[in-house]
């Protein structure tokens, strides 16, 4: 693979990534090497290389917006992992992604449920893992006893909180991480810097060709 054709494949994604939603990541079949990593890459399994997405959102309307392309791309089986503080924007976009996934009734926080079933041409189950993360340490049924791997059977799952817990629920899956930017300075404030980070060949979109 020659270096042009790298940067050149590159310089296409991020074109591509100014529309979020476009487009996820960009993959090698390479190790990470200081040049791979200069570009952004990170390795999250030996062999596999990905360029994360980072998107800065102005308003938990945007937020939604980018649920809703990223819900647009979903099908049955896909895993969605929303990690994030208190209030980064979690809830919001798992509302996008069920507006765009067609589900019947309000997505809201499950915080109190556990977990809500959403019906719709895909169907979305919703979990909220915060109460779940300490106990769960200790006893693994208490995941169990949500049915996430039926969930996954019919739709797509969505779980909040449930970065180090849901993992082993599928190699491939998508993990949205949200936070508040560091710094207000255009004026925008309420605004969320959101990285994508995929996992997995379902989520290839741009791969670098064999010269």
């Amino acid at each position: 693979m020659s270096w042009s054709r790298i940067v050149h494949d590159v310089d296409e994604a991020r074109t591509a990534l100014a529309e979020p939603g476009e487009a996820l990541d960009l993959r090698a079949p390479a190790r990470l090497g200081a040049d791979w990593a200069e570009l952004g890459f990170v390795e999250l399994v030996a062999g596999e290389l990905v360029r994360p997405l980072e998107v800065r959102l102005t308003d938990l309307a945007a937020t939604r917006a980018l649920g809703a392309r990223l819900g647009a791309a979903l099908r049955p089986g896909d895993l969605v992992v929303l990690t994030g503080p208190l209030g980064a924007g979690k809830t919001s976009l798992a509302q996008g992604l069920g507006a765009a996934l067609g589900v019947r009734g309000a997505v809201t926080s499950p915080t109190f449920v556990l977990a809500r079933a959403h019906r719709g041409p895909l169907p979305l189950l919703h979990v909220d893992a915060y109460r779940l993360r300490d106990a769960a340490a200790g006893d693994a049924t208490l995941l169990d006893d949500l049915d996430l791997d039926e969930g996954l059977e019919q739709g797509v799952v969505a779980v909040e909180w449930g970065e180090g817990l849901v993992e082993a629920l599928s190699h491939e899956r998508l993990h949205v991480e949200l936070r508040r930017p560091e710094d207000e300075t255009d004026g925008t404030p309420g605004g969320r810097v959101v990285r994508v980070v995929p996992y997995g060949q379902r989520w290839s979109v741009v791969q670098p060709q064999q010269s």
